[in-house]
């Protein structure tokens, strides 16, 4: 772990209010870590981490983000992907791997995400683009 990422933490545990502190260290395992993009990740796996229950783990979600901690993973996973589809690096990768990369534990999955949510899927494709 890199020595501004341990000082942040310690940061975190010592001096903020726990209010506060449960949100930034859901932030910092959410995004800093990519909690979103490991195939284990799930609402009581993240709950466990934070030492929070569930309904706790929601309402940081939706309070600070607008969505269930679901959703969030869904939203950061197909931003992921569609990153890394979109980089000419990755042009000669076979789809399916980037769908792994990306947290999805299947095509399935991945295939259930853009039939459910086209609307959403959309504004994140657009928003490559512009």
């Amino acid at each position: 772990m890199k020595i501004s990422n341990v000082l942040k933490l310690f940061y975190i545990r010592n001096f903020i209010k726990t209010e506060n502190k449960v949100k930034a260290l859901f932030d910092h395992h959410f995004f800093t870590n990519q909690y979103y993009l490991h195939n284990s990740a799930s609402e009581s796996h993240m709950a466990n981490i934070l030492n929070i229950q569930i309904p706790v783990l929601n309402q940081i979600a939706l309070k600070n983000y607008n969505l269930e901690f679901t959703d969030l993973c869904e939203k950061y996973r197909f931003e992921h992907f569609w990153k890394e589809f979109t980089n000419p690096l990755n042009a000669e990768l076979p789809v399916h791997s980037l769908i792994d990369a990306s947290g999805f534990k299947s095509t399935e999955d991945f295939s259930s995400l853009i039939t459910n949510h086209k609307e959403e899927s959309k504004k994140i494709i657009s928003g490559q683009f512009l």
